[in-house]
């Protein structure tokens, strides 16, 4: 049993928990018996919301001891205190219940005005303006901060690897990078289409090499520019809005009342499931494409695969896996396969099953923070892990 492997365990039984959970509930239709079924607004309304969030913190939260901090402590001793875990969790969850319940009043608003059409372009409108607050989002809710001192590109490993990015080819892009205490944080790309900044742990800084920082910051430069993040970003609002929709039309759903709009979520956890089993694919495959690109436009093979390597040792430690296990689990390959034989594919959607799962914040998706990478790390909730 590796750290890896305890956690993909973890994420599986989390999973699994909630969907057999959702299931069972659907097919009684308890939700219609125990919540408000008015369609008029009262104070039930938010008392309920809050409840259920309440409700599904408290259920989440042996899970979260686990993932957060007994499994870290058991591979890596002295990785985080009790005291810490348990104020790191509850800022993640007070603020993640804050935008749950906000999203859930604005699909009741749109709902009850304009039905289950308004009600979708209510989760629409949260979902943007959720990816466009993903920088602050991701600060408040892991107690993130942007390193402090002087501006980032003076310092010198950030100008010497912003030169090489140059000298590749590609075009320079606003970065900044984020002080952390999981060192599986991995930062990733903000900010809406056209207005992206590149995140970077500030861990990276002092522990990778000039070139090995431009390796990473370039293959986040060519997911924008090839388009592959605007890709992925659709690719999960429509996933959203479909999923969303389709749950409405399940027996007992609605968007109107706080029991019809429980049943709708209930349904939405079943199609996000289904994402957490095909959109990993799609998510190797631009990590392939862009791996090719990078090696192409001038990277040192050896630098390039040392870099994977770090990397990896910083977050689970899992350089290699069956093809079974990753197909279905790990939508960022194993360091074993990240290799340039996809390099002539054109990458399709970067991180296009985790961004799906930060997306799906609009309409209260419960596996967001149940899945094996994030499982009890408020660092990861928001910016999950990416390549």
């Amino acid at each position: 049993m590796t750290y890896a492997r305890a956690r993909l365990l973890l994420g599986m039984s989390a999973v699994g928990c909630i969907v057999v959970l959702s299931t069972v509930l659907l097919l009684w239709q308890y939700p219609l018996e125990i919540l408000p079924n008015s369609e008029s607004w009262s104070g039930n309304d938010l008392a309920s919301l809050v409840s259920l969030f309440g409700f599904l913190a408290a259920a989440l939260f042996p899970m979260d001891l686990l993932g957060g901090f007994l499994l870290p402590n058991r591979w890596r001793p002295n990785t985080i205190s009790f005291g810490n875990f348990v104020a790191g969790w509850i800022r993640g969850v007070l603020v993640q219940g804050t935008l749950f319940v906000a999203a859930s009043l604005v699909i009741l608003f749109m709902g009850r005005w304009l039905g289950a059409s308004g009600a979708a372009l209510g989760v629409a409108g949260f979902a943007i303006i959720l990816v466009g607050s993903q920088l602050q989002i991701a600060k408040f809710v892991g107690a993130l901060r942007s390193t402090a001192g002087e501006k980032l590109e003076e310092v010198p490993v950030i100008e010497q690897a912003q030169s090489l990015v140059s000298k590749w080819g590609w075009k320079s892009r606003r970065v900044t990078a984020l002080d952390h205490h999981d060192t599986g944080f991995t930062g990733g790309i903000v900010g809406l289409p056209g207005m992206e900044t590149v995140v970077l742990p500030a861990s990276t800084l002092t522990k990778l090499s000039p070139e090995q920082l431009a390796i990473v910051v370039a293959r986040r430069l060519e997911a924008i520019q090839s388009g592959s993040r605007t890709r992925s970003l659709l690719l999960a609002l429509v996933w959203v809005i479909v999923g969303f929709a389709l749950s409405t039309l399940l027996p007992g759903a609605s968007v109107s009342s706080v029991a019809g709009l429980t049943m709708t979520c209930l349904g939405f956890n079943l199609w996000t499931f289904l994402g957490l089993l095909t959109l990993p694919t799609l998510s190797r495959q631009a990590s392939y494409a862009i791996d090719g690109k990078v090696l192409q436009s001038g990277a040192s093979p050896e630098v390039f695969k040392q870099t994977v390597k770090t990397l990896d040792m910083l977050q689970d430690d899992e350089p290699r896996r069956s093809a079974l296990i990753e197909t279905i689990f790990h939508p960022v390959p194993s360091v074993d396969n990240r290799r340039s034989a996809a390099s002539g594919n054109a990458p399709i959607a970067w991180h296009a099953a985790r961004i799906t799962l930060f997306v799906s914040w609009a309409c209260m998706g419960m596996l967001v923070r149940a899945v094996h990478c994030n499982i009890g790390r408020p660092e990861l909730w928001v910016m999950l892990p990416t390549d």
